[in-house]
């Protein structure tokens, strides 16, 4: 009978202990959100899907329930360490990206753990939407002589725009929307090999009216209110690939402390060619002065010795590009 007292009593004493300490549980988890989203779709193979747009805020809160209260985690990619977040949101119950950029998009979980059975483990994938301006690339091919009087003259124009999701292309001349068929000297087709990343507009054997404004607008239909873009490529009878020509000498040797300068001008090309100078060494000296097509290096460096390339770009055809080395004699010791 005291044995039964004494089991009674300490089961008295532990139901006692429950209710000043609360009932020990296991933790759970569930992730819900806030901020700027554009669509959020529910749960589908375990997990949820968060669009938002590129530039806007990520908020996602993660709701734990357990006892003792449950610590929380916040990790990308199944929780690989090389992943994890590198700022003091990382362990807090909101995560918040201000001015989400496309290379953070992917898969977030928030785990939560207690030290009681299992840890809990939630996700949400986010996708981030984007549309950069579409940029337009020209090149020309001159076929064979056609009855020894002229030749054939075919300008292919690419257009390209960097979106998430994928991006859909409109090619019009002028006011006139271009399609395939709608005109017997235009073609418009995607290479196989880049299907969906590019439209190309193909102008054959070029004729008086080609000669026009042509516009390729981009667009991903408005999701996320992302309106559309575009951008306008003149073609004339003058559109040429971009010729350079350097007034300097190759090599150039020079002594340390002395100022050089580089000299590059056009000497053809329309549109009109923008001139940028590049350096071997990844990047040009930080006291360097780039003047329209004339770069100065002032009191130069045996450290900034190398190769300098001058590079005129007008979107037709390939860039052009001219070098020279300098060469920087040995200091005096």
């Amino acid at each position: 009978m005291d044995l039964i007292i004494c089991v009674l009593g300490l089961l008295a004493l532990a139901v006692e202990g429950i209710r000043c300490q609360g009932v020990y549980a296991p933790p759970s988890v569930r992730i819900i959100h806030s901020g700027h989203a554009c669509n959020v779709e529910e749960e589908r193979h375990t997990e949820r899907v968060y669009t938002i747009r590129e530039g806007e805020t990520l908020e996602l809160t993660c709701l734990v329930t357990g006892h003792p209260r449950p610590q929380i985690r916040w990790t990308k990619t199944a929780g690989s360490v090389s992943d994890r977040f590198h700022d003091s949101s990382v362990f807090n119950q909101t995560l918040n990206i201000a001015k989400i950029l496309r290379t953070q998009g992917g898969r977030y979980y928030c785990k939560a753990e207690n030290g009681l059975g299992s840890p809990a483990i939630k996700s949400i994938r986010v996708d981030v939407y984007y549309l950069d301006e579409p940029t337009v690339t020209v090149h020309q091919s001159i076929g064979e002589a056609k009855e020894q009087f002229y030749y054939e003259r075919t300008v292919f124009l690419r257009c390209v725009a960097n979106s998430n999701p994928p991006v859909r292309y409109s090619w019009h001349r002028g006011r006139e929307v271009l399609t395939q068929g709608s005109d017997k000297g235009v073609e418009i087709y995607e290479p196989f090999f880049t299907q969906g990343e590019t439209k190309i507009l193909k102008l054959k054997n070029l004729r008086p009216q080609d000669y026009a404004n042509y516009s390729c607008v981009a667009s991903v239909r408005n999701v996320c209110a992302i309106l559309d873009r575009s951008v306008i490529f003149k073609l004339t009878n003058k559109t040429a690939s971009p010729s350079i020509k350097l007034l300097v000498e190759d090599p150039i040797v020079v002594n340390p402390g002395q100022t050089v300068s580089l000299v590059c001008i056009t000497t053809g090309g329309e549109p009109p060619p923008i001139l940028t100078w590049i350096c071997s060494n990844d990047s040009l000296p930080q006291r360097s002065v780039v003047k329209g097509g004339t770069l100065t290096l002032p009191a130069i460096t045996s450290d900034e010795a190398g190769v300098y390339s001058c590079v005129a770009s007008n979107s037709v055809g390939n860039p052009a590009k001219k070098s020279t080395t300098i060469v920087v004699r040995g200091e005096k010791t």
